[in-house]
């Protein structure tokens, strides 16, 4: 057993340890806004899909419906995942009654906030 790790860290540690936690939330919590940022944009933008009559354009909200329709469909432990990772990403999001998809916050603020997280100018 190594006593180093059974003994009490001095105040001047424990801030330090406290303060190198608290950079790291704060990076973590920038990379999480960013995908935000990114899963908005991608919701945002109309796609042309081809469909068996031709070209359809269609909003990414719809195409990502359609898309969670056919992993929902697979039942698989992945399909699980990838549900997870949207629900957690989309959390700076809401829909409303309408059905449509509208962010709490443009996409010039998240990237000003992002930007200013990370100090860049």
């Amino acid at each position: 057993m190594n006593e180093q790790n059974l003994r009490t860290p001095t105040s001047e540690e424990a801030r330090a340890m406290q303060r190198k936690g608290a950079e790291k939330r704060k990076e973590n919590n920038a990379k999480k806004k960013l995908m935000s940022q990114i899963y908005a944009e991608f919701l945002e933008r109309e796609y042309s899909v081809k469909v068996p009559e031709g070209t359809k354009k269609i909003s990414g909200a719809e195409l990502c419906n359609e898309a969670m329709k056919k992993i929902i469909a697979r039942g698989d432990s992945s399909s699980v995942a990838v549900m997870r990772e949207i629900r957690e990403t989309l959390e700076g999001q809401k829909i409303n009654l309408s059905g449509e998809l509208t962010t709490l916050q443009t996409t010039e603020e998240r990237l000003a906030e992002y930007k200013k997280l990370i100090g860049e100018k």
